[in-house]
């Protein structure tokens, strides 16, 4: 919790905060933003640093209430807390000395943040003129700050009830005709006040900044909802800006893409102030507390002899009951798995698949041969005795089972759900020669399904005295696997996620009806009962960095999981119109911010009603079939190859088409068609046929002359895949990544180019899938249990110097 240490009204509508955040003071830097949310049903709000003030540990940050968010922040007042304060976010302001005049210009709102710029400036010994605008003089605020740094300061109103009647721009018209040595100008306000000054200031060929904290979700380049055309190219305002050269920005565009959700944000204040009492009494849901209880009925164990039960043999695996297995006398076929029926199942968010029973999985584990040298564990990234924990399931012992997988996984009811075993363990299994394979990540689930609640996972305790510490970077499943694995052996784990829960992708990116958030909130709990400390809003790279990790903070080692996260775009004309999201976007915005409990959550979706998902990945079924879920009429998917090279899972593919989401397979989209007001209305396709095949093995899909035609839709989601996220290259000096950004490795081991740093998942890999991420998770604790060991003296790490955010 972040407490509001000093509230002040400005207006009607306007307010500031000075928030206790001791962290986020330390790193905070002009230009700086944060992310704030109020509660757990609030959405994440961008607010750029107005003033940081280090010996108290606040941030001040000034708010405008416009929405139903910002009127409930409005509400709170001194001494309440909210939930999370999230930074500091972006690039700080490339502040320097120039040799001359540094005009800044903050109109309205954007007064606060252009205040620490103009303080900033004149330390560098600049010489500063300031111009700030109100609508009359009840709105005027910190004129005495703004005097005490500026060389001369003019305070403009447009009813002239204060100062200069008139609008900024008209100022600074006026000061860069007799100014003549003006070598910069930073303007922060609304946008079309931005887009004026650029105006005013382009025929002096002034370089001109402005800042861009537009819509966000995440804040940290996860998403793309905050990207905006530069000089003719998409930058992301999170971690490219927020400040960028104002002649080169699309302000036209970027204003129309500030309407994305005037319809879902003003339904919300109309709730907010006319349904209060309803809202109140609206019918939840329950909520994940982290721990659910199975209620699976456990038979007895058959390798019990009076009471005790019999030792396993030296493979690990229960005893076997002296029939003979071979191909002839196990069942041939799959017990079936349930599901909910399609025509319910495409209208909620519940599970689909719905586990198999008892009876199912002692059938299905029958079908194992128990193979003197197994195919399967060499198909598993993490290694896990498949025969093992399924011969222990014939014999009934459960527990066993369980004790079996959790000894190689640590989120075996997170692999159970999500895994392609169909490529990887069922695709090596010998059953599948002649039937089909031993469903193994079934029986997965329904083992880990069975453990919850009862109490079988064990906690070693570790000597403190004598611990070694490591931080891992990131909570999706890369991390939380290494988190396991190093905890297991003794060492002290803090994780570092920066997002205000748990899970990374498991989280923000896999629907609740194929991964319920309770089944990961119950791993990650467990996780927490081994030791493992996890600290939510904290971004590595710009709250700490991880050269201060490995030193002043006294981690013996780290571990870098942080995903690829920043999303692919097509690179065609059209994606700039309301409604063209990424999936990370689209599916964050539903998944992590809940924006399918509309309204008893805030976050707005801004989804149409026909919708086109671009590519045929298992993000592509993912932001198909929710967008299905959320009240689409329509929704297509748009491949430009075919249904057999389709990257996504068989069986997520299978339930899409079940569910009614339509498939146009060798078809590529050309064009993003929009109308006057900024919104999509259609897109232009282009057949394709197969040529020779690409680097990735998947034959080239090659255009159609003259095949184009049109679709009528009005949302498209791209699921084409990540980049790497530059956050953690930007402020770790020496660290080794490739041409395309990922950081390079040791193949055995993970470490990176910097002695007892480590990194695995897809911001080495690129994206891949939960399952990969986890061996090299796993891979990666074992080299840092053998550098711990091997490094008895003073950490290698130690020779970083650390380095600020900025």
């Amino acid at each position: 919790m972040f407490f509001i240490t000093h509230r002040e009204q400005f207006g009607p509508v306007t307010f500031l905060w000075d928030v206790n955040a001791p962290d986020v003071a330390r790193a905070a830097r002009p230009g700086h933003f944060i992310m704030a949310r109020i509660d757990e049903h609030g959405e994440r709000i961008p607010l750029t640093v107005a003033d940081f003030n280090v010996s108290r540990g606040t941030v001040t940050v000034v708010i405008q209430a416009v929405g139903k968010t910002t009127l409930e922040m409005m509400a709170l007042r001194e001494g309440d807390a909210i939930l999370d304060f999230i930074g500091p976010l972006g690039l700080p302001s490339d502040i320097r000395k120039l040799d001359g005049t540094v005009v800044l210009v903050g109109g309205g709102l954007g007064v606060a943040p252009i205040y620490p710029q103009l303080r900033e400036y004149k330390s560098r010994g600049n010489r500063t003129v300031s111009i700030v605008g109100f609508r009359n003089r009840d709105l005027v605020f910190w004129e005495d700050r703004f005097r005490e740094s500026s060389d001369d300061l003019v305070v403009t109103t447009d009813d002239g009830s204060y100062g200069r009647k008139g609008f900024v721009t008209h100022a600074l018209a006026d000061i860069l005709s007799r100014e003549k040595d003006v070598r910069e100008v930073v303007a922060i306000g609304p946008i079309p006040m931005m887009k004026a000054c650029c105006e005013v200031t382009r025929p002096f060929g002034i370089p001109t900044v402005v800042s861009l904290n537009s819509i966000m979700v995440d804040g940290t380049g996860m998403c793309g909802s905050c990207r905006v055309t530069v000089g003719g190219k998409m930058k992301f305002a999170c971690v490219d800006g927020a400040d960028f050269d104002g002649h080169l920005v699309n302000f036209d565009e970027l204003s129309l893409r500030q309407k994305r959700f005037v319809r879902e944000e003003k339904a919300a204040l109309d709730r907010y102030r006319t349904e209060s009492a309803k809202m109140a009494s609206f019918k939840t849901m329950a909520e994940s507390n982290g721990r659910p209880h199975s209620t699976c009925e456990l038979p007895v164990p058959e390798n019990t002899q009076a009471g005790m039960p019999v030792p396993p043999t030296q493979a690990g695996m229960p005893v076997p009951r002296g029939v003979p297995k071979n191909i002839k006398t196990i069942p041939p076929e799959r017990a079936p798995m349930p599901h909910q029926p399609p025509e319910v199942r495409a209208h909620n968010f519940e599970e689909v698949a719905l586990g198999l029973d008892l009876e199912g999985a002692l059938h299905e584990a029958e079908r194992c041969l128990r193979c003197k040298k197994p195919r399967c564990i060499p198909g598993c990234p993490v290694g896990i005795d498949i025969p093992g924990f399924i011969a222990a399931i014939q014999q009934k012992d459960i527990k066993r089972s369980y004790q079996i997988l959790k000894s190689t996984n640590a989120l075996p009811a997170v692999c159970g759900r999500v895994c392609p075993q169909e490529s990887q363990c069922e695709a090596t299994c010998v059953v599948g020669a002649k039937f089909k394979p031993v469903a193994i990540g079934r029986l997965e689930r329904f083992v880990a399904d069975c453990a919850m609640g009862r109490g079988w996972d064990e906690f070693p305790q570790a000597d403190s005295a004598v611990q070694k510490k490591a931080a891992i970077v990131g909570s999706g499943p890369a991390g939380l696997a290494c988190a396991g694995e190093l905890a297991r052996n003794g060492v002290k784990v803090t994780v570092f996620e920066a997002l205000h829960v748990a899970g990374g992708v498991l989280k923000y990116g896999i629907p609740e009806f194929r991964l319920p958030d309770v089944i990961i909130d119950a791993e990650i709990e467990n996780l927490k009962k081994m030791g493992v400390e996890i600290r939510l809003d904290t971004i590595i790279g710009k709250l700490f960095t991880i050269p201060q990790l490995v030193t002043e903070m006294g981690y013996d080692t780290a571990f870098v999981g942080t995903g690829a996260g920043s999303p692919k775009f097509a690179e065609i004309p059209g994606e700039a119109f309301n409604g063209v999201f990424s999936a990370n976007e689209f599916l964050t915005r539903v998944n992590l911010m809940r924006g399918y409990r509309q309204p008893l959550y805030d976050t707005p979706v801004g989804m149409g009603k026909r919708v086109a998902v671009v590519g045929a990945g298992n993000t592509a079924m993912d932001a198909a079939r929710v967008s299905l879920r959320m009240g689409a009429e329509s929704v297509t998917v748009v491949y430009r190859r075919t249904r057999r090279e389709s990257p996504a899972r068989i069986e997520e593919l299978e339930h899409a088409i079940e569910e009614g989401i339509q498939f146009m397979w060798l078809t590529a989209p050309v064009e993003i068609l929009g109308d006057a007001s900024g919104w999509v209305t259609g897109m232009r396709c282009q057949k394709m046929e197969l040529g020779e095949p690409d680097s990735s093995g998947r034959r080239r899909p090659v255009p159609v002359e003259g095949s184009e035609f049109l679709i009528d839709v009005d949302t498209v989601i791209y699921a084409l895949g990540t980049t790497a996220n530059p956050i953690i290259k930007q402020t770790t000096p020496g660290l080794v990544v490739n041409k395309w950004g990922y950081i390079q490795v040791e193949e055995g081991t993970g470490m990176t180019s910097i002695p007892g740093l480590f990194a695995g998942g897809d911001i080495v890999t690129g994206a891949a899938t939960v399952i990969l991420a986890m061996g090299a998770g796993k891979r990666a604790a074992k080299g840092m249990l053998e550098y711990m060991g091997n490094n008895t003296g003073r950490n290698a790490c130690a020779t970083l110097e650390p380095v600020g955010s900025n």
